[in-house]
């Protein structure tokens, strides 16, 4: 964003400073040149009727001392004084030598009618450049010849590159000057702007304590002064949410564990319990497990937030914790004819917390079977590469829609609403992953169903 603006800023100066050097040069260009022809021009035409008071400029007969003479009292500096005849020939010149660069019909014309020629040119044999005004002679009504006045221009031309190196300098100076000051109030405006963008994007994700320089003027100061407010009213809010989420969850987990507890005494005596109370009490049962399950995951989702987790490293072995999971949920397996395809090592081991892991695992077995039809096939799939393992759980059900797939990850988010559950699961499982420096992959099978897929790093005992 600096860059862009400092870029904006630049290129309107640039454009200004360049016009002032363009018009300040044609200034000087046409003051200098102008000035000088209008000098000589006056000069000439004040000659020509002296000349042509003389008596001189009728028949060109009298001789060259008495000419030379004549225009010497007409001399301009380091000008030439030529005088030409009404054919706009050459006859005489202050200088002794008559050139034969005779005038073309159009300027003997414009000199019969009484015009000043004027004009700029370069000697083709010398290569100087020169100013030549040619005054018409008028006696009585007539033009019977003119003074053709030529005079080098090369001080005015040196004079005036001067001047423009000089304009063309202070401009460089002054575009200088207008882009150091232009960086540092680009500075002072994008530097605030990106102190608050940055801490409003700490802030988006969940570092609250993050403050922003309040001493900002005007409003960057009350944006400042909002951004740091907005802050400590979320984190507040975190707070009492997470302080909420875990009191409830430890008062949950009392009365549930009572409840389950006396509904597994009772169902281990089913004949002692009429049939309908026996139906009642395993609907407690398995309803309990359920409550349970939830509370567990809103523990564990308050620890999370509130940095509490702690990870108990020891050694692993990854194997053997995927065939207890399997075990574990051998019932639902059972329940849909879903058979396990196992692609394992016989061992891999490494440093984990091994509870953690196994609740990933847990949870995203759960979710294949969950999602698999009747009589089908639950692939899991650990491969250990020199620094990272990557294990897999893939099912043949529907997948996940893909506008879904970004965000079953996230928080309290439910592909399936109203289904029940309260959309932590896949988010915790990210976040013990993530604990473990691994990554969680959720994504779709070409040829159909979902696959979990985690990275974990290598980490030898």
């Amino acid at each position: 964003m600096k860059r862009q603006i400092l870029m904006r800023f630049m290129t309107i100066i640039t454009v200004t400073v360049l016009l002032v050097i363009g018009i300040l040069s044609f200034v000087t260009y046409n003051y200098y040149y102008v000035t000088a022809t209008d000098v000589l021009k006056r000069h000439a035409n004040a000659s020509a009727v002296l000349f042509a008071n003389s008596g001189l400029a009728y028949d060109f007969q009298d001789s060259e001392a008495t000419i030379h003479d004549v225009l010497d009292s007409y001399a301009y500096t380091d000008a030439e004084i030529e005088v030409l005849d009404a054919k706009g020939i050459p006859r005489y010149s202050s200088t002794g030598f008559v050139s034969k660069r005779n005038m073309t019909k159009q300027e003997v014309t414009r000199l019969l009618s009484g015009g000043t020629i004027t004009k700029r040119y370069d000697d083709p044999t010398t290569g100087e450049h020169l100013l030549e005004v040619t005054e018409p002679i008028v006696s009585f009504g007539q033009t019977t010849g003119a003074l053709r006045y030529t005079t080098s221009l090369a001080k005015i031309d040196q004079r005036v590159i001067e001047i423009c190196l000089a304009i063309l300098l202070l401009g460089v100076v002054i575009w200088g000057l207008a882009y150091i000051y232009s960086s540092r109030l680009v500075s002072s405006i994008v530097r605030p702007i990106q102190e608050v963008i940055g801490a409003s994007d700490q802030i988006a994700k969940q570092h609250y304590d993050v403050k922003v320089n309040e001493e900002y003027t005007f409003e960057l100061g009350e944006l400042a002064r909002t951004i740091n407010y907005m802050g400590q009213q979320i984190k507040q809010q975190e707070t009492l949410k997470d302080e909420f989420i875990s009191g409830i969850s430890h008062e949950l987990r009392t009365p549930l564990t009572s409840i389950k507890g006396w509904s597994e005494t009772l169902l281990a005596e089913p004949e002692r319990l009429p049939e309908e109370a026996s139906l009642g009490m395993g609907i407690i049962h398995s309803e309990t497990e359920r409550l349970i399950s939830l509370v567990e995951q809103l523990l564990d989702f308050s620890k999370l937030e509130t940095s509490r987790l702690v990870l108990y490293r020891q050694e692993v072995n990854l194997t053997e914790v995927i065939e207890t999971v399997t075990a574990q949920l051998r019932q639902k397996l059972e329940e849909k004819n879903i058979r396990i395809i196992r692609k394992l090592p016989a061992q891999v081991v490494g440093l984990y917390d091994e509870n953690r892991l196994k609740q990933v695992f847990l949870n995203l077995l759960d979710n294949a079977i969950r999602f698999s039809p009747v009589d089908g096939e639950i692939t899991i799939r650990l491969v250990r590469s020199e620094r990272v393992l990557f294990l897999s759980f893939s099912d043949e059900g529907p997948g996940i829609p893909k506008n879904h797939l970004r965000h079953v990850t996230e928080k309290f988010y439910q592909v399936q609403k109203g289904k029940g559950g309260t959309g932590l699961g896949l988010a915790i499982c990210r976040e013990l992953v993530e604990a473990h420096e691994g990554k969680l992959f959720i994504d779709n099978q070409p040829e159909g169903g979902a696959i979990a897929t985690i990275l974990l790093p290598v980490t030898k005992a």
